[in-house]
């Protein structure tokens, strides 16, 4: 990680002495950028854990970079979503055995050693069931516990700053405070099949959607009905338009319908996690972040919906007020915040939205620009997590320039009129 900071200080110090003589070119601001992008996939994609999964959700929030180095980053930051340094047989055996037991292959008529994914907490094997039937095998690394949360301080500095250098407009910190405090959550598999059990049974009447069957889940291993499709990332990447507007819509759906089926919002909705069917549908995977709503209080999207449909400044203060934004006696400028509220609620107000990289960069944008009104804003600590998922479910709708009805998807599932 060391190596990140004084890479991007010499690139600074090349930048500034080509600016200084009149030589910073196009052609070499572009390669200096390649250059740090470069860099931060080589050192993302070693790691495991925390910073992986930073990697992760940076790869969708490239949109808010500068339209003209943002397919720099692009390129390299999407490839964290489904690639990494896979563990090795001796070490995934292991938690095979200790977790399945002696004769764990007998469970299984065959099964391929070389992993078909490896992501920040795991690794997926694909093999075929005792009973015929294709699985795929989630297996934890072993040291995954100590890794993610022996350095969590650290981890967090360490992520700020990542943040500061590919994404200033974030807020790094609290992006990382917020992953690393779900992280334990993922490494609970006996609670993430339970959530791929809830999904299952709530989307089961939506067949435009496909969730895997838990097969069987013993401590470390999750094994589960394999789901084959075009990964997300391909569709952004060389998708027809037909294929962006179906994932977005589905995406929308799944956002917006999750809540009221499930009692749970996806927490990880990047691009690795979902595939397109050839039949339409959309295929769901990984379930170790979920956020579990509260039986009989408002869900966050919800309190989202109310926000952006306040059609006074005035009426906007007190929903803000009512959902737990603004605190007591705290003084706002409610046409500051009209204005703010007003750009981001643009999908909620249009018959059919097209979500772009530049309607994200704008969001981001708008927050930043004025202090006074974004610091007004408090944060409901409980909706810090169903924020982050909102958040980046809208990210990869920008990178798939879908067009979306958002606004009827909301109301469908969010109304009772």
């Amino acid at each position: 990680m060391s190596v990140i900071p004084l890479g991007m200080a010499q690139r600074a110090l090349v930048g500034g002495w080509l600016r200084a003589f009149g030589k910073l070119t196009d052609a070499s601001s572009l390669e200096l950028h390649e250059q740090t992008a470069d860099q931060l996939f080589e050192v993302l994609g070693g790691l495991k854990g925390g910073v992986m999964k930073f990697g992760q959700v940076l790869s969708v929030y490239e949109a808010v970079l500068p339209p003209e180095i943002s397919a720099v980053y692009r390129h390299r930051l999407a490839r964290l979503q489904e690639a990494a340094r896979p563990e090795n047989e001796a070490v995934v055996h292991g938690v095979l055995v200790e977790d399945l037991g002696a004769h764990w292959r007998t469970l299984f008529a065959s099964f391929d050693d070389e992993p078909v994914a490896a992501a920040s907490l795991a690794q997926v094997h694909r093999a075929v069931w005792h009973d015929g039937r294709e699985v795929a095998v989630k297996v934890q690394y072993p040291e995954a516990h100590a890794d993610l949360l022996g350095d969590r301080d650290s981890l967090i500095l360490v992520m700020g700053w990542f943040t500061r250098l590919v994404a200033p407009v974030l807020d790094g910190r609290a992006m990382a405070e917020d992953l690393m405090n779900r992280i334990a959550e993922e490494l609970d598999y006996a609670r993430e099949a339970a959530s791929q059990r809830a999904f299952r049974a709530g989307f089961a009447g939506l067949p435009e959607f496909r969730v895997p069957e838990v097969v069987r889940q013993e401590g470390r291993v999750l094994v589960s009905e394999w789901v084959g499709g075009t990964p997300l990332a391909e569709v952004i990447a060389s998708g027809s338009r037909e294929e962006r507007n179906r994932a977005g819509l589905l995406l929308t759906r799944l956002m917006f319908a999750a809540p009221v089926l499930c009692g749970r919002l996806h927490g990880d909705p990047h691009p690795g996690n979902f595939r397109l069917l050839d039949d339409g549908s959309l295929g769901v995977l990984d379930f170790g972040a979920v956020y579990r709503l509260v039986p009989g209080e408002e869900s966050p999207l919800h309190r989202w919906l109310r926000i952006h449909l306040a059609e006074t400044p005035d009426e906007l203060l007190r929903t803000l007020r009512d959902v737990g934004f603004l605190r007591p006696g705290v003084q706002a400028d409610a046409a500051g915040l009209q204005e703010l509220f007003a750009h981001s609620g643009q999908p909620a107000h249009a018959e059919t939205f097209a979500f772009t990289p530049h309607h994200l960069r704008e969001t981001v944008r708008r927050m930043t620009a004025s202090p006074a009104v974004a610091l007004s804003l408090a944060f409901p600590p409980d909706l810090v997590h169903a924020q982050r998922a909102l958040g980046v479910g809208i990210g990869v709708l920008c990178q798939l320039e879908a067009e979306v009805p958002f606004q009827a998807e909301a109301l469908r599932w969010l109304t009772a009129e």
